[in-house]
C-alpha cells in the first residue's frame, strides 16, 4: 500500500470534503481517503490497480486544482 498527500486549491466547505471522500473510496484499490477542508489536503491510501495519477485525475475532475 502507498500513502500520499496531495494538496488542492478550491476546497473550501465539510459538504466538499465529505462528496470528495466518498468519491474517492468509489475508485477500485482506494483503501483509505482523509479529506481535509481546512489544510486542502487530500491523504490517500491506495494499491494497485489505482495509482497517483488517476486519483489526481479524478481529483481535477470534480473541479479541483492540484497544488502539490
Amino acid at each position: 500500500m502507498v500513502t500520499k498527500v496531495i494538496l488542492v486549491a478550491g476546497l473550501n466547505t465539510a459538504e466538499q470534503a465529505e462528496s470528495l471522500t466518498q468519491h474517492l473510496l468509489n475508485i477500485i484499490g482506494v483503501h483509505q481517503a482523509n479529506v481535509d477542508s481546512q489544510n486542502s489536503s487530500i491523504q490517500v491510501t491506495f494499491t494497485t490497480p489505482a495509482n497517483l495519477n488517476n486519483i489526481e485525475k479524478e481529483i481535477y475532475d470534480k473541479g479541483y486544482t492540484i497544488i502539490f
